[in-house]
């Protein structure tokens, strides 16, 4: 993977994490609460528009492939069955039918 793409990706995430929790409460306000001037003053001091939007794409942390990316290893299939065949995954086992 490029190294571009990589750095971006990890600034991506970290943006996302700071803004997330403010983004769920902000959102929970702005649709369940009844009070017209508490969603006034949400509207004008808080910019909801200007929190993160993009979806977060998950890369292969080996290859940098972004396709069939199993998200607890955070690794694609190919690689996952190349190490899982040289036996770094405890309990996997080659299966066939």
């Amino acid at each position: 993977m490029k190294y571009k793409q990589k750095n971006k990706d990890l600034e991506n995430r970290i943006f996302f994490k700071k803004t997330e929790i403010t983004k769920k409460i902000l959102t929970f306000l702005l649709l369940y609460c009844k009070s017209k001037i508490l969603k006034k003053i949400l509207k004008k001091n808080y910019d909801y528009n200007n929190y993160y939007k993009k979806k977060i794409k998950n890369f292969c942390v080996i290859s940098g492939r972004s396709r069939g990316i199993l998200r607890k290893f955070k690794i694609s299939r190919i690689f996952f069955r190349i190490l899982g065949s040289k036996g770094f995954f405890f309990g996997l086992k080659k299966s066939s039918w």
